[in-house]
């Protein structure tokens, strides 16, 4: 959002707005601390401009229940150029869950930058979905009406920000973006929401999510050419313990909504004839040619096998074999398992078999894990298939699935298990920490 400053003898912009204001957020609290009539006056002004109810930190009355409401605008007089201890106590106790929260700020003394001021607010308020808000710097003698004019305007443009963001797929785009930020911190920057979109940078280009599909700015204005975004539930292993926690619900609970009412259901999106792949993962994984690729490329010992792979998942998959040998000094199904291990291989520039897809072998984020053969046991769907038999009616029992405990090894480590498609593939296992996430945060439904 842009910011405001106030300054003596302000005159509220001229220009006309449309304002377009966020029907579905509900009702609206203005929450203040006031140490100077200014502050209270903006606070006033903007619950009248905002239809939103006041609430004056001073007083004695409990704070209403945020449950009841899904918009603040949450506010103080600077002190020092320093937020009040009084309201950043008040900040650091108090759960909005997961409402949005617009914090704004007023002060006699010039201000730091509206950045850092809205960055010391951000690391106060908890459980929210933040939305940067702004500051009024007061002149000696700025008048009334003109603070007043200020404050409304900058009201309408705070609910014109709404409007815009779910205009642009609300909180479903917002926790999209959110999920890849979280989920490849090392290659995304922190969301933005600009030119009406959510936005992600990454190596210089900014992303926008653009009705349903991650493109760089140059082609955000023609979502239609490309193939929307394709994301499903994945439901990993559930812990042995009931008690031990996973690794992915802690970061699914902080960036996806709780809100029954903010929960999308996700689908298979349809897909243009002709329309291009995204280039998101190509992008991610720095592979957008074979050549590209191959540099990124790195040969690692993984259980006893040379397997080539994306340098940025040597980690997790060192951490995957290092909790593999742990359990197989007290499980001998794992260790029957890994004696029983034909090959193991990693990239593989090519398409998934009958697409037009890349697969993850391309980038080198997939393993597969293939067993000796056993006769009457299944592992690829095609495979099955052509030997002439129905894959769709091969229970589980008869498909060979790496032990349990090896399946959770890889998925604390953001891997998903091919073996839980329908179009099953047991010996699978690809780099996909945004879908163990979202898997994680909203149930168990599988695609």
């Amino acid at each position: 959002m842009v910011t405001v400053s106030i300054l003596a003898g302000c005159t509220a912009p001229q220009k006309e707005r449309t304002v377009i204001p966020d029907k579905r957020a509900g009702p609206n609290l203005v929450i203040y601390f006031a140490e100077d009539s200014h502050t209270r006056r903006i606070a006033r002004t903007i619950a009248q401009t905002s239809g939103g109810e006041l609430f004056d930190l001073q007083d004695e009355t409990p704070l209403p229940d945020v449950l009841e409401y899904e918009t603040f605008f949450v506010g103080t007089s600077l002190k020092n150029r320093e937020i009040p201890t009084a309201f950043g106590d008040f900040l650091s106790r108090t759960d909005f869950m997961d409402a949005k929260v617009i914090p704004f700020w007023s002060s006699r003394e010039p201000v730091p930058p509206s950045e850092e001021v809205n960055q010391a607010m951000e690391r106060r308020i908890q459980g929210a979905r933040f939305l940067p808000g702004g500051g009024f710097e007061l002149g000696r003698r700025v008048k009334t009406k003109d603070l007043q004019e200020c404050a409304r305007v900058w009201t309408e443009t705070a609910l014109e920000e709404l409007g815009l963001r779910r205009a642009a797929g609300g909180d479903q785009t917002e926790d999209t973006v959110k999920l890849f930020a979280a989920a490849y911190p090392g290659r995304f920057s922190d969301p933005v929401f600009q030119n009406g979109d959510w936005t992600l940078a990454m190596d210089g280009v900014r992303w926008y999510y653009a009705q349903g599909r991650f493109l760089p700015e140059e082609d955000a204005q023609r979502p239609e050419a490309f193939r929307p975004q394709f994301l499903y539930r994945y439901t990993p292993e559930p812990p042995v313990d009931p008690t031990e926690p996973s690794p992915w619900q802690g970061m699914a609970n902080a960036l996806l909504s709780r809100r029954p009412a903010a929960s999308a259901s996700l689908y298979r999106p349809r897909i243009s004839p002709g329309a291009e792949r995204s280039p998101l993962f190509e992008s991610i994984w720095q592979a957008r040619t074979k050549a590209e690729a191959f540099s990124h490329q790195q040969w690692i010992r993984f259980l006893g096998w040379q397997v080539q792979v994306h340098q940025d998942i040597v980690a997790p998959l060192g951490r995957v074999e290092d909790r593999i040998h742990a359990l197989a000094e007290q499980d001998e199904e794992i260790q029957e398992w890994m004696k029983k291990l034909h090959s193991i291989t990693g990239w593989n520039w090519r398409n998934v078999a009958g697409s037009e897809n890349r697969s993850f072998h391309a980038y080198g984020v997939a393993v597969d894990l293939l067993m000796k053969a056993q006769r009457g046991m299944e592992t690829y769907w095609q495979w099955t298939a052509a030997k002439g038999v129905d894959w769709r009616s091969v229970p589980m029992e008869k498909r060979q699935n790496p032990p349990v405990p090896v399946i959770r090894a890889f998925e604390e480590q953001g891997f998903i298990w091919g073996g839980r498609w329908s179009r099953f593939d047991t010996m699978h296992f690809e780099y996909h920490p945004e879908l163990l996430i979202l898997g994680t945060g909203r149930g168990d439904t599988r695609p």
